[in-house]
């Protein structure tokens, strides 16, 4: 998040201190953290949601991209599709591009390597783990849920006022404090009563009001709790529908 860097500088220092392989840094000015996380031979990736948006990263300096679509659970932008903006990012950049944003099995990931992508960047496949914290009343949320549980919006922003930028939002499970919200997220912030009920609800496990961050992939979720690497395994099978995939293509 460059956007709280700017905010607390530390929070660099202190991934500077671990030394990680990959950093990967979105959402607001970053161009001057890019440089400080290349010099110490760290990657970096960043989360774009337009062309735009990644031929400026793509000048910034970052090391590769992660074309990300609207599918995509948690914060991101609500722009374009990830097949669209895949597609498109592709033929405009040089540099590696990662696809985000609905990718929750072996089929959407051999879909968008098949289409040029480097690779996936997947999230809510991983969201109900054994490894994961998320408890099992969370699990049960999201192995209720389909593809059309999720709704993108600023409503769980505006309770929270942790600080995103306007023009990021959120994914996450459609509840009732986001209906009761939603349209109205400027006002949120003067109903003391709203944002204590809703800063109050994951210790409550008040799931008509605590936000539940998650893809439109939910709906390929069945509630179990797979290991990461299980859920890596599966994720593996693209390899044979890629290989059936060129089999059907030369017959």
């Amino acid at each position: 998040m460059a956007w709280a860097l700017a905010r607390n500088p530390a929070q660099l220092d202190a991934v500077l201190a671990v030394r990680p392989d990959l950093v990967s840094l979105s959402f607001g000015d970053y161009a001057a953290s890019i440089e400080i996380l290349k010099d110490a031979d760290i990657t970096v990736v960043t989360q774009v949601g337009s062309v735009r948006q990644a031929v400026a990263a793509v000048e910034a300096g970052v090391d590769a991209v992660i074309a990300r679509g609207t599918e995509g659970g948690g914060h991101g932008y609500n722009l374009v599709g990830t097949l669209p903006l895949l597609q498109a990012v592709l033929d405009r950049v040089s540099v590696p591009v990662l696809a985000a944003g609905g990718i929750a099995t072996s089929r959407g990931l051999a879909a968008v390597l098949a289409a040029g992508a480097a690779g996936a960047w997947v999230g809510t496949a991983f969201a109900c783990c054994r490894e994961s914290l998320w408890p099992d009343d969370q699990v049960g949320q999201a192995a209720a849920a389909d593809e059309t549980s999720t709704r993108y919006g600023r409503v769980f922003d505006a309770a929270s006022a942790v600080g995103w930028p306007m023009d990021v939002g959120g994914r996450a499970l459609r509840n009732r404090f986001f209906d009761d919200w939603v349209g109205r997220e400027d006002q949120l912030p003067d109903d003391a009563a709203a944002v204590a009920r809703f800063r109050e609800a994951p210790e409550r496990r008040d799931f008509d009001t605590m936000a539940v961050y998650i893809g439109q992939g939910v709906g390929l979720l069945d509630g179990s709790r797979p290991t990461i690497a299980e859920v890596v395994a599966e994720l593996a099978g693209a390899s044979d529908l890629l290989r059936r995939a060129a089999s059907a293509v030369e017959a």
